[in-house]
């Protein structure tokens, strides 16, 4: 997230949830249990955030904020835009239930295709070591997670994906648009799955950009490839 703060600088002020079991906090017990976490997130953003703010997510991070913005959305404290980056709508998102639970071998086998980590990491055995903990961490922190049909919420949502993410489908995308009644951009970016390595500077660029817009006010045409 350092990367994407920098490139925010400095028209967004960002703030990074940096979870126990994770980075810096490593030595840290885990977080794994999700709906006590996502308690405690939305307390500390409706204390903490000013009048004005957005939430940001990516990959598992996304189906966090989301999470986070439905909590403060039902106790009124609203949220001025919902982005979720490379991920699909909750209620149709592939949960791997097990990946968490398998011997490490089985484990970097099949985190490329979860989305957990690029290919290009999964093959550096000698960082496995201080990678597994908190990628497993994280995967055991969505694993328990059951979709509830909810109203729509009151918060309009950017999508930001890759134009070559093979991880997700179009209709997984739009699916964010049953999650608002205000509405959805797609925005999309050159690059895969992961954006926040390959194309950290289009993502800050789509989310100063949003951000900055009133909103209700829609996108403008050279802002996104879809709206919904």
């Amino acid at each position: 997230m350092a990367s994407l703060a920098a490139a925010c600088a400095p028209h967004v002020d960002l703030w990074a949830a940096n979870l126990p079991g994770r980075q810096a906090r490593q030595r840290e017990p885990a977080r794994t249990d999700l709906e006590p976490l996502v308690d405690d997130l939305a307390d500390a953003v409706a204390t903490h955030a000013g009048e004005r703010f957005t939430l940001f997510g990516y990959c598992s991070g996304a189906l966090l904020a989301y999470l986070v913005a439905r909590r403060l959305d039902t106790a009124g404290v609203v949220a001025a835009r919902l982005f979720v980056g490379s991920m699909a709508a909750p209620d149709v998102a592939e949960i791997p239930r097990r990946l968490h639970l398998l011997p490490s071998e089985l484990f970097w086998q099949q985190l490329p295709a979860q989305g957990g980590a690029s290919a290009e990491l999964a093959a550096r055995r000698d960082m496995r070591p201080v990678f597994e903990p908190a990628l497993r961490a994280d995967f055991a922190l969505v694993a328990g997670y059951r979709h509830r049909s909810q109203p729509p919420m009151s918060i309009p949502i950017t999508v930001l994906y890759g134009d070559a993410d093979t991880l997700l489908s179009r209709g997984g995308l739009l699916g964010w648009r049953r999650q608002t009644s205000v509405g959805v951009d797609l925005r999309e970016i050159g690059g895969s799955h992961w954006l926040l390595d390959e194309a950290v500077d289009h993502v800050a660029r789509a989310i100063v950009t949003a951000s900055l817009r009133d909103p209700l006010q829609p996108p403008a045409a050279d802002e996104q490839h879809a709206s919904e």
